[in-house]
């Protein structure tokens, strides 16, 4: 029997069709945009969504001629958290308000002051920052009250994909746990959070486990995607979850990194593990938790310089940046780049924050810069990687999954930086890798996500630390760490500044 999954990603929609023993059998991907308006302000259109998990639904059905009918169960996971406001017909009423986006900080801060820090973080498991959508939530109350008069119902990225799948409103419980506005005891919506925000449960969808179905595809459905009218769709998973399972991070301290637009640092335990630093996120199995640092833009700051620098999407960009990069055995640029092109979440939650380069000279190539982005990504790694080993995280080998996994100079840049060998899992499909387990279980080829994982994964490469850089690399992660001190208070002048009237 094969399956489907969908990842609803920042950068790309990437759909997989699964055989097998979880096997990939044909895949395909279409990139969309975000919408910067203002400043710290990121939105990206749910039919754009829509649109790329249909064409490319459509796209592995034709590559790989399967029959509909062929297809077990569908699972869609993706970015979190978004804050998307639909109406009573389904229709969202305004742009999806994104993860990256932070126009709520003032609204975090009056929250926080209003319920308490410590009361917010003692409910969810995470502390207040404009990430979550506790505070997306009260910007929209306050300053898109007719919108939110009319909203029917919140939905996550993948909950969106769902709804049009299906016409079932659900959250899968790893967006509902990051959401801010969930009680982590009940695993309920919190109504005390949501009263805060200006809003009532009513608005919230129902909460599901993410291997539980959410509903079965519609006849409206399966004309435009060519899936047969009644397959199975699941609840789904945050993309960092789905990240988690392909990696086989499931037990007890167990940990690696998903690389993409933003990468994300992930730590499992058999517990809830809150840390005020970290991110709490619930997981797809049972006793399954991950612990996670998640940085703002990693990845999109390569793409920013793609884009800038090296002819933007389609033109064998990322291909030119990686052999640039590792050209003739390249060292540390010595150039300090902080990667906080979109403010920054873990460890130092700073919506102000803001990208800057140190020290650049005369003499200095794209290809400098494009090593200083890959230096910095790795830095801000490393920064997450300490603050977990401090709150007592055992944080051993990673495991480097997702998107920007197979770069081969990125890599050891990470294990140069990190002083520690990294398993670079060179297959890695990313989310849809770890949503074959679920929809396998869910078929019954597999008895449970970890006995899928144990009978599927593959050995990765290992990727040693170079050496001649490791004590380089570490006196410029003090420089790192030294600049954002020194740069902080500029940059909440230079953010006030971006706010004001006739910005």
């Amino acid at each position: 029997m094969r399956t489907l999954a969908l990842d609803i990603g920042t950068t790309n929609i990437k759909c997989v069709l699964f055989g097998p023993g979880a096997a990939p059998v044909a895949q395909a991907t279409r990139e969309h945009s975000t919408e910067y308006p203002k400043p710290s302000w990121a939105e990206q259109r749910a039919e754009a969504w829509w649109d790329g998990a249909v064409e490319t639904m459509r796209e592995v059905l034709s590559k790989s001629g399967a029959d509909a009918s062929s297809i077990g169960a569908v699972a869609v996971s993706g970015q979190a958290p978004t804050l998307l406001a639909l109406d009573a017909a389904g229709r969202p009423l305004a742009p999806a308000i994104i993860w990256m986006d932070r126009r709520s900080a003032g609204q975090c801060e009056r929250l926080a002051r209003e319920i308490g820090a410590e009361r917010i973080y003692g409910i969810t498991g995470n502390w207040p920052d404009s990430f979550y959508l506790l505070s997306k939530l009260r910007w929209f109350r306050e300053n898109r009250p007719e919108l939110a008069d009319r909203t029917a119902v919140f939905l996550q990225s993948n909950g969106y994909i769902n709804f049009m799948l299906t016409g079932e409103r659900s959250a899968d419980a790893g967006h509902a746990s990051l959401s801010q506005v969930c009680d982590l005891a009940s695993g309920a919506w919190s109504g005390e959070l949501l009263k805060a925000a200006g809003f009532d449960v009513t608005v919230m969808p129902r909460i599901a486990e993410s291997g539980e179905v959410a509903g079965k595809v519609t006849a409206r459905a399966a004309a435009l995607t060519g899936l047969k009218a009644g397959t199975p769709v699941l609840a789904g998973a945050v993309d960092a979850i789905g990240g988690a399972l392909e990696a086989g991070i499931l037990g007890e301290g167990a940990s690696a990194e998903m690389s993409g637009t933003s990468s994300t640092l992930l730590m499992a335990s058999e517990r809830a593990r809150p840390s005020p630093k970290l991110t709490y996120i619930k997981g797809a199995a049972p006793r399954h938790h991950i612990s996670a640092g998640p940085m703002s833009s990693t990845g999109a700051s390569l793409r920013w310089l793609r884009d800038l620098a090296y002819g933007g999407a389609g033109s064998g960009a990322y291909e030119l940046i990686n052999a640039e990069a590792a050209a003739g055995g390249a060292g540390p640029s010595g150039i300090i780049f902080l990667p906080y092109m979109a403010g920054e979440r873990a460890p130092i939650w700073d919506s102000d924050a803001r990208g800057a380069f140190i020290g650049l000279t005369l003499d200095k190539t794209r290809a400098d810069l494009a090593r200083a982005v890959m230096e910095g990504a790795a830095f801000a790694l490393r920064d997450n990687v300490e603050a977990a080993e401090a709150a007592g995280f055992a944080v051993g080998r990673l495991r480097v999954v997702g998107g920007h996994s197979g770069s081969e100079a990125w890599l050891r840049i990470k294990a140069s930086v990190l002083d520690r060998e990294i398993e670079a899992m060179g297959d890695s499909l990313g989310a849809p890798g770890g949503l074959a387990y679920l929809l396998a279980v869910h078929t019954g080829e597999f008895g449970s996500v970890a006995e899928a994982a144990a009978r599927c994964l593959k050995p990765g490469r290992i990727v040693e630390p170079a050496r001649e850089w490791v004590g380089r690399y570490d006196e410029l992660f003090g420089r790192y760490k030294a600049a954002y001190a020194h740069l902080k208070e500029d940059f909440a002048v230079l953010a006030a500044i971006g706010r004001r009237p006739g910005r």
